[in-house]
């Protein structure tokens, strides 16, 4: 089976020279409640790491989760999980 997960290019203003992305962290909506703490954990991550925040283990989002920092890994970029257990 063909692999579905794939990124596409960002916006072109994001795309131009000179501009560089540091740090990302991608966070359910159910938890965007704790989203300094989130922020404070990214932001003390080594330059261009994605951190993941991975919903319960009850959640089907954390195989969706899982996936996408299995695709981001394939793709050379340093990933970060966290679990909010």
């Amino acid at each position: 089976m063909k692999n579905r997960h794939r990124f596409t290019k960002p916006p072109k203003t994001l795309r131009r020279p000179g501009v560089q992305f540091d740090n990302f962290s991608l966070v359910s909506a159910s938890l965007m409640g704790n989203m300094r703490a989130y922020q404070a954990l990214t932001d003390r991550q080594p330059k261009g790491t994605a951190v993941l925040v991975l919903p319960s283990s009850t959640s089907p989002l954390r195989r969706v989760y899982a996936a996408i920092a299995r695709v981001l890994r394939d793709n050379g970029k340093s990933v970060k999980l966290y679990s909010i257990q």
